[in-house]
Order: structure tokens, then C-alpha cells, then sequence
């Protein structure tokens, strides 16, 4: 839910005319976090934020880079720039929109460095700022309604209640590497209120009411999501969850099923690396699920509320079995595994019987987008990061998913996923799955790729049915 699909009309234009100039000389942010501090306490009687980032920057560019662009909420300021000794740097800050995004507005702060930075070193920055939070429904990220408040605040790069590395165009964003990152949080809160994210955990009160929770990642994360509530807890096998105290019966359940889910995954596609302490964080409806084992998994309450809606926490946990991508943009191929993960857990742990239903469902629905939107008919799922359609993945990569496990049997689909998420620990690419379930399969998969994967003709055999068993079919026939 993080990308916004370009209408129909626009990503023809792209496909066939190119970006316009402004986007085709944009250039992407140089530097590459790999590591923050972030310091901050919450103001609920003001809706405030303030303290400080620094960050530990590296520069991934073939060029020497000398300054430093930050994007931070529009109702935010920094009042102050420094180096990693501590040395003043000359900024500036303005209230601007993106130029691929209009009705997108931010503070774009723009850092001069002492001296550039040469391809491949790093430079320490630190910014102290401060302001009010909100959120960005209005460019269509409904999600995004992020505000501080006493009963529930979100701390997010989405909203950029943190300076976070950028320029004003989308499509360069998308184009700098996005790499994970180590963090140490300290957010210090009224007394009362607990703060939730992924990491090592320690609580320090003080005198005047306030407490510090301070989280330590270990490993590096691709982002950091703190919440601030008046969350309850409950802890049990390498699992921590925080949840809003009228759904303490969910969260007993979510626990329940969380540890029946993982250790089904870890039979499917083997152990995740290295040691694991999960953290999830019960969100308000509506405000995006995110997950990773690092990080934790930000649930929205559905899944709490509703035990026919464990689907999405499914969703989530399938996501720690997904090895780094590194295409950029990415097409997103993996929230269409987790499409299809999701269904099949709630037929292992919960007993669903209506799967195949479902899939019949999904056809319709994406054969109707394939009537309505000619750049299903024409850009390949391997663009679609390129293009701003990653909205489909989640459609797409499901049915997609599922024809394979279909064609291959669960056996061989499990050593393709789980493979990939073994072999491919640094990183991992659409090719590099590809040639893996190849090398699984006795069927030759280069025809069902090529349609799935390189090209759209997906979207021609779709047409043609109505149910998962006769789009499997339509692979065996002669």
C-alpha cells in the first residue's frame, strides 16, 4: 500500500513518450543511511514533536557528493545542523511540493557538507527539529494520517515525522538504493504510555512524570515505526505484543495463531536467520500494516477483533521469510506471495475451507481491471515498480503464486520460496527466483515466466477462465 498506481492514462504516456524532463534529470538523493539515532519526546497537550536524528550516511554514487537533501514534515522545522564533530553546517529549509506529486508538500532541508564526500565513504549529520505532525490522505495515501495524539501516535518515515533522505520527485526516490538500517530510538513519553517498535528494549523514568524507552535494533531494519499508546503486553516465544487494552481476548488469540503460523512457515521454507525477539504492535484500523523481523509487524485492529481477518497478520508474518530486494523500483512480486501465503495458512490453522473461492474472486476482479486499464495488457509485472502499478502485485502475484504451487505441488513450491530465502540472505532478485524455480521443477517454467514475469500475456489465458483449476489446466494442456 506504500505506492501510488499511476492511472491509465499517464502510464501510457510513460510507456510510450518517457518521462518528462524535470523527472528525467533528476537526479537520486547520493547518501544511503545505515545507521540513526532519533531522540525524541511527545508533546500530547501541544500535538508536538522534538529532538534530534543522526544519521551515519554513506555515499553510494560513482561521484563525490557535497551536500545532503532531507525531506521532513510540512508543519516541521530543524533549528539546528551538525556534523559528527559536532561542527555548525550551513542549511536551508523551504516549504515546497514535488514536482511529480503537486499536492504533495514537504520541508525540504538541503545540508551543505564541510568538505564532499567521496564514492563510498560516509559523513555523520544531525538535525534537531521540531513541530507538529500530520498526516498526507490528500496525495491519496489514506493510510497516512498520522498525528500526535493520546490515544495512539505513529512515528514514521511515511509521514516524515523524522527527516528522512530525499528529493522532491518520486521517481527519483525510487531510483536511490533502498538499503536496511541499524537504529537506536529514545522517545520519551508521559508516564502511562508504552512505546512499541522492534529491537532491544529498556524503560527509564524521571522525575517529572515522564519515561524513556529507549529500543536498540542490533540488526538493520528497512524502516522504523514507533508507536506510542497506552498499550498493554503479553510475551511468549520470541514474540512480544502490544495491543489496545479492550482487545485483550484478540490478543491472546493473535499470539496463539502467530505461534502456530510461524511454525508452520519455518517447516515450509526453513528457519529464519539468526536469533528473532518479534514485536507486534496493535494499530488503529486503517493506518497500513508493515512488517519485518528486525523492525516488528505494525497489525492493524481487524486482525485482533475479527479472527476471520487473521488473514492479514498471516500476510505480515509470510513477510519475514522474504529475502532483500534489491531492484529498484522494486516490482513487489512478494506482497503477491504473501497474497497467496495468507489463504493457505488460514486453511492450515484456522480451517478455512474457502481458498479456491477466494481465487475465483481474484480472477474476476483482475480480468475486470484488465478490461478497464490497457497498461495491464501491456507493461510486464517486472516494470511494475517502474511504472507505479505495484497496487497489482498484490492481485497479480497472488494468482501468480498460485498457478505455480498449482503446477509444481507444494513440495517443490516450498524449496522455490524457501530457497530463495536461504540462498538469497544479502539479497535477491525477480531473475534470481526465476532461475531458482527452474532449477526446482521438472516442468520447464521459462513459458509460464515469460508470461507472468517478462511480459503481460497473462492477461490474454486469463481471460479465457474463471477458476484456479482451469487456469492449472490450461498449463497441462498439449
Amino acid at each position: 500500500m506504500r505506492n501510488l498506481r499511476l492511472s491509465a492514462d499517464v502510464g501510457l504516456f510513460l510507456l510510450f513518450f518517457g518521462a518528462p524532463a524535470w523527472a528525467q534529470d533528476a537526479a537520486p538523493e547520493s547518501f544511503t543511511p545505515h545507521d540513526l539515532r532519533l531522540a525524541l519526546s511527545v508533546d500530547h497537550s501541544e500535538q508536538r514533536l522534538a529532538g534530534s536524528i543522526t544519521y551515519e550516511l554513506t555515499n553510494w554514487t560513482a561521484q563525490p557528493a557535497g551536500e545532503v537533501s532531507f525531506l521532513l514534515n510540512r508543519l516541521m522545522e530543524a533549528s539546528s545542523v551538525t556534523d559528527g564533530e559536532g561542527s555548525a553546517l550551513r542549511y536551508s529549509q523551504d516549504v515546497l511540493r514535488f514536482h511529480d506529486n503537486p499536492m504533495r508538500q514537504v520541508n525540504q532541508l538541503r545540508v551543505t557538507l564541510l568538505r564532499p564526500v567521496p564514492p563510498g565513504g560516509g559523513t555523520t549529520i544531525r538535525i534537531d527539529y521540531a513541530g507538529n505532525l500530520v498526516g498526507y490522505t490528500e496525495v491519496g495515501w489514506l493510510y497516512v494520517k498520522d498525528r500526535v495524539d493520546t490515544a495512539f501516535t505513529i512515528i514514521r518515515e511515511d509521514a516524515l515525522a523524522f527527516p528522512a533522505l530525499g528529493g522532491l520527485s518520486d521517481a527519483a526516490n525510487r531510483r536511490r538504493p533502498r538499503t536496511p538500517f541499524t537504529y537506536d530510538a529514545s522517545i520519551r513519553v508521559p508516564s502511562g504510555y508504552l512505546v512499541a517498535t522492534g529491537g532491544k528494549v529498556t524503560r527509564t523514568p524521571h522525575a517529572d512524570g515522564t519515561a524513556t524507552w529507549r529500543y536498540v535494533s542490533g540488526k538493520p531494519s528497512p524502516f522504523l515505526n514507533v508507536m506510542v499508546a497506552p498499550f498493554d503486553t503479553i510475551v511468549a516465544g520470541g514474540v512480544r505484543i502490544f495491543y489496545l487494552h479492550a482487545d485483550s481476548v484478540g490478543a491472546r488469540r493473535v499470539m496463539a495463531n502467530t505461534q502456530s503460523a510461524m511454525r508452520l512457515l519455518s517447516q515450509w521454507f526453513g528457519p529464519l536467520h539468526g536469533e528473532w525477539n518479534l514485536a507486534i504492535t496493535e494499530i488503529p484500523d486503517g493506518w497500513g500494516s508493515q512488517a519485518n523481523l528486525v523492525g516488528g509487524i505494525i497489525q492493524t485492529a481487524s486482525a485482533f477483533r475479527d479472527p476471520r481477518r487473521l488473514g492479514e497478520l498471516y500476510h505480515e508474518l509470510s513477510h519475514l521469510w522474504n529475502a532483500p530486494e534489491t531492484e529498484s523500483p522494486s516490482p513487489r512480486w512478494n506482497e503477491g506471495l504473501a497474497s497467496f501465503l495468507q489463504d493457505m495458512l488460514r486453511e492450515r490453522v484456522d480451517g478455512w475451507t474457502g481458498r479456491r473461492e477466494g481465487e475465483a474472486g481474484v480472477i474476476a476482479w483482475v480480468n475486470k481491471q484488465v478490461s478497464s486499464d490497457s497498461t495491464l495488457r501491456i507493461v510486464p509485472f517486472i516494470d511494475y515498480g517502474k511504472h507505479g502499478m505495484t497496487d497489482y502485485s498484490y492481485s497479480v502475484g497472488e494468482l501468480m503464486f498460485a498457478t505455480l504451487y498449482d503446477l509444481v505441488g507444494e513440495a517443490r513450491f516450498n524449496a522455490i520460496v524457501g530457497g530463495h530465502y536461504q540462498k538469497f540472505v544479502n539479497g535477491g532478485t525477480s531473475r534470481d527466483l526465476v532461475a531458482l524455480a527452474r532449477s526446482n521443477s521438472s516442468r520447464d517454467l521459462t513459458p509460464f515466466f515469460k508470461e507472468w514475469i517478462f511480459t503481460a500475456d497473462w492477461t490474454k489465458r486469463l481471460a479465457k477462465v474463471s477458476s484456479m483449476d482451469e487456469l492449472g489446466a490450461s498449463y497441462r494442456r498439449p
